[in-house]
This record gives C-alpha cells, sequence and structure tokens, in this order.
C-alpha cells in the first residue's frame, strides 16, 4: 500500500464514518479500486481507530461528564447515568451481533452485488426515518429507556454489514424510537466509541498474538492521522448539519451509489 492510498482512504474513512453513507462500503470499494492487500482488514480497523480519536476529541465534555457521573458523590447527575446506562445497554446488544456476523463480511466487501444491495438497503432506513417520524422526536437519550436502547444496539449491529451506514441505521433508529434528528446523531456518534474500542481491543489482542498484518509504519501513520483529521471535521459538519437539512439527501446519495453497483454488476464489471 502507499502513502497517496493510506491518505485516501484515511480521508475517506475519516469523513464517511460520521455521515450516513457507510464507511465500510466506501473503503470496500476503494479496496477493490486499489486491489485489495492482504492487511486491507487490519489496517481498516486502524483507521477506525482514527476516527476513534476524533470523536474523542469533540465530545471530551460529554465524556468527562458521563465518567463523573459514575462517582458515588456525583449521585445527583441522574441524566448522565442514564446515558451511561443507554450506552451500555446497546452496546451490549452490538457487541454478540458483530462477533458473529463479522467473520462472515469479508466476501460481501467484495462484492459489488452485496455492496449495491446494502447501499440500497441504507437507502430504505434513511427515508424511513425521514418519512415516519421526521424532525419530531421529544425524546431525550437520558429518558429512553433500556428497551428503546437495546432497539438502537440491534439495528447498530445489523450495520455490521458493509454498505449499511452505522451511523445512518443508529441515527434512524434514535429517530424511530422518539429523537430527534440532532439527539439521535449525537447519540449515534457517542455510541460509536465503546463499538470502535472495543474492536480496537480485539485487534490489539491478535497482534499480540501475530495475527495482524499492516502496512509500514508511515503508512500507517498517514492513514491514522489522515482519518482522525477528517473524522473530526466530519463530526462538526455532521452536528450542524442535521439541524438544517433531511436525511432524504444522504438517501439520494446511497440510492444513486447502490444503482450504479448493481448496474456494474449486472455488466460483469467487478
Amino acid at each position: 500500500m502507499s502513502i497517496i492510498e493510506s491518505l485516501v482512504l484515511g480521508i475517506v474513512q475519516g469523513l464517511t464514518e460520521f455521515l450516513p453513507v457507510s464507511s465500510s462500503g466506501h473503503l470496500a470499494l476503494l479496496n477493490l479500486l486499489f486491489g485489495s492487500t492482504k492487511g486491507s482488514i487490519d489496517f481498516t480497523l486502524l483507521l477506525h481507530i482514527g476516527t476513534l480519536l476524533a470523536t474523542f476529541i469533540f465530545f471530551w465534555h460529554d465524556i468527562v461528564d458521563l465518567l463523573k457521573s459514575l462517582l458515588p458523590r456525583n449521585k445527583h447527575m441522574v441524566g448522565e447515568r442514564k446515558m451511561v446506562l443507554a450506552l451500555i445497554v446497546a452496546t451490549a446488544v452490538t457487541g454478540p451481533i458483530g462477533l458473529i456476523l463479522g467473520p462472515k463480511l469479508d466476501a460481501l466487501s467484495t462484492s459489488l452485488l452485496a455492496l449495491g444491495i446494502a447501499y440500497l438497503c441504507t437507502t430504505v432506513i434513511l427515508c424511513a426515518a425521514e418519512y415516519f417520524t421526521g424532525n419530531k422526536g421529544a425524546r431525550t437519550p437520558e429518558n429512553m429507556g433500556v428497551v428503546r436502547a437495546a432497539v438502537v444496539g440491534l439495528i447498530q449491529g445489523i450495520a455490521v454489514v458493509p454498505g449499511i451506514s452505522r451511523s445512518g441505521s443508529t441515527i434512524a433508529g434514535g429517530m424511530a424510537i422518539g429523537l430527534n434528528r440532532e439527539k439521535a446523531t449525537r447519540f449515534s456518534f457517542l455510541l460509536a466509541i465503546p463499538i470502535i474500542a472495543a474492536g480496537g481491543l480485539k485487534d490489539g489482542i491478535d497482534a499480540l498474538q501475530g495475527q495482524v498484518i499492516l502496512p509500514s509504519t508511515l503508512v500507517c501513520v498517514v492513514g491514522f492521522l489522515a482519518s482522525a483529521i477528517a473524522g473530526y471535521f466530519a463530526i462538526r459538519f455532521m452536528v450542524n448539519l442535521v439541524k438544517k437539512i433531511k436525511l432524504y439527501w444522504f438517501a439520494g446519495y446511497t440510492a444513486i451509489l447502490g444503482v450504479v453497483l448493481l448496474a456494474l454488476h449486472a455488466l460483469g464489471i467487478g
């Protein structure tokens, strides 16, 4: 893998992780374009850790408040404690699904047919959320409850499929349980932290066992920094954007991309 490829992959990962257009699908397409490398899956996880850093930086004050609420002396921080519980429940539901489906996703990430169908699924998810709920939800993440948090976790678990947007699915899931678009977006981004961290921990264990194959150090550093920087600006962009536009705009993009991929598959390309 060259430095230019690493830079492009990092920027695309950072931008698409927080836009509801599927970062995993875009990285799969780029890997097909560049020529899939043996260490591409491990390198992709490295890029995800870069976006994890971006999330930590952007939501640093929120994260500190959530952690402070767990201290015995801060029993008055009821809302923050409920938010922590919601994040734990959603993550607990997502985790097993990811472990079960994860090993089976390699074939999907190299199939234009599978990616095209998955992108169209993202289109349906985004459109359904906007059409049936709009931006009228009055609920907050702090009072969503265990059952609703589990629903969002279930939806996030399904989104491990390349081409189905994690952020788009969890934003849609949040809107479906009564959050408005902005609150659903913030919850979606916070929910990415434990999932990406868990993936990074697993990758670290694999590395200690000699199972991880990565490009050169310079290539890894470039990709990591690119994903972190692009991810930070993507979060800022998305948090402000969801206040002004509907999810239909992103659904239009994923619909076009899905149709193009299916057409390419039908023509025998890729």
